[in-house]
């Protein structure tokens, strides 16, 4: 093909037209690009503008470029600017990574960051962009734990991982110990014991020791949990029996009633146990009883009365006494006695009564205390009061009170008061009682 002269100048000419600025000022340009774009860029010191950026009117020779991005390093680079011409230069800006050491409690944890296996703890990761990252750590027998990890700079972070376990921890204790422990029914050591790696959730535990009750229980364990469980376990029950003499008595066991004698405990706990007997009038007994397991036990307690005493002296005689309405003596049937009636009586309130036929009664209530004597000195009063009508052969009713009877069969009769009347046996029809006429 062959090419025309004037289209050959008017081409040279438009050529020459189009950079007629670069040539005529001497300046040069420059061309900044990045991957990825959006850097800041600065050429010689000054901020001018994100790449993909054109600098121009650029003094010819060597100029500073150094850019800028959020999440990367920083580069910088010399570049060469000829006079009237275009320089071009691409930067391919390098993340900034930061420095994660990550452990596991316990150690030689599985490591996943954001779903992906980066290995086993402890593990240092020196590739991990800015930005948030999920951290998963994973180990046989215990649970996963997952975190969020956060790489803003070149910092090194550490992170632990402590793993819960999958199961539970039992610590038991009894009292005393020794005891046999069986977990959902499999023997599993004695107490002390620490139990560890058991299954969560509902378990039954027992323990035995010889000459104790068995104890059971269900329980609750939650997995990654240390459970303490601490057991006073019961001796086997003995039986103790209590008497007293007198029976009655109220039984105190370590202060707390129990009952009367004659009583029988049959399920007493051995050990040191403190017996109490208290009966009114008698002095409490208390005695300290060691109870063997599996014993059987009688034990007598001989209760001491408490006592004082009485002494009565009348100036009659033939008086009867009579204490609490029961008749305790009779006073020798003397004009005058001379030596009183004494007995023992249990302290506290009591009544006295001192009784003749013909005389008012005497009614006392009296106090006796322990150790000392009450003495009760009484004149009777006379009280005429007919009781017994004779009747006679002549005819006559002889009425009055009837007194001694002789050997021969005659008959004593106070008619009045201090006046007395003999009886022939051989006179007397009949001997009746005597009952007054209603008013």
């Amino acid at each position: 093909m062959r090419i025309r002269p004037v289209f050959l100048f008017c081409f040279l000419v438009s050529c020459f037209l189009a950079i007629p600025c670069v040539a005529q000022s001497g300046k040069g340009q420059l061309r900044v690009v990045t991957s990825p774009a959006g850097a800041s860029v600065t050429c010689d010191g000054i901020l001018r503008d994100q790449s993909p950026v054109e600098l121009v009117e650029l003094d010819p020779g060597d100029h500073l470029v150094q850019v800028e991005l959020s999440g990367y390093l920083p580069e910088r680079r010399t570049v060469s600017v000829a006079s009237g011409r275009k320089a071009a230069v691409e930067i391919i800006m390098n993340p900034i990574k930061g420095l994660a050491l990550i452990k596991t409690i316990p150690d030689g944890g599985n490591i996943q960051v954001d779903g992906a296996h980066r290995g086993t703890a402890p593990l240092l990761i020196t590739d991990l962009t800015i930005g948030r990252y999920r951290i998963r750590g994973s180990a046989g027998g215990y649970q996963d734990r997952e975190v969020e990890l956060t790489i803003e700079n070149r910092t090194p972070r550490c992170l632990v991982l402590e793993l819960p376990s999958d199961s539970s921890t039992l610590t038991v204790n009894s009292v005393p110990p020794g005891a046999t422990i069986s977990i959902n029914g499999l023997s599993r050591g004695t107490t002390p014991c620490t139990l560890e790696r058991l299954q969560s959730g509902e378990t039954k535990i027992s323990l035995n020791l010889a000459d104790h009750l068995p104890y059971q229980d269900t329980i609750t364990l939650e997995a990654g949990e240390t459970h303490n469980l601490d057991v006073s376990l019961k001796p086997l029950p003995s039986t103790l029996s209590l008497v007293s003499v007198p029976a009655g008595a109220k039984v105190f066991v370590d202060d707390q009633v129990r009952g009367v004698t004659p009583l029988s405990l049959e399920s007493i706990e051995p050990g040191t146990h403190t017996i109490r007997m208290e009966l009114d009038g008698y002095e409490p007994q208390t005695r300290s009883l060691e109870i063997q397991r599996r014993e059987t036990r009688v034990e007598e307690f001989t209760m001491l009365r408490l006592t004082g005493h009485l002494e009565v002296l009348t100036d009659q005689g033939g008086v009867s006494l009579f204490v609490d309405g029961a008749e305790k003596a009779v006073i020798p049937d003397v004009e005058k006695p001379t030596e009183p009636i004494q007995m023992e009586l249990a302290i506290g309130n009591h009544r006295v009564e001192l009784r003749k036929k013909g005389y008012l009664t005497v009614d006392k209530r009296i106090l006796i205390t322990q150790g000392e004597v009450f003495k009760v000195r009484e004149s009777l009063k006379r009280h005429f009061q007919p009781d017994t009508v004779v009747k006679l052969n002549s005819g006559e009713s002889v009425i009055g009170v009837a007194g001694r009877r002789f050997p021969d069969g005659d008959l004593e009769v106070e008619t009045r008061p201090g006046i007395y009347r003999t009886l022939k046996a051989s006179e007397i029809v009949s001997v009746d009682a005597y009952s007054p006429p209603a008013r």
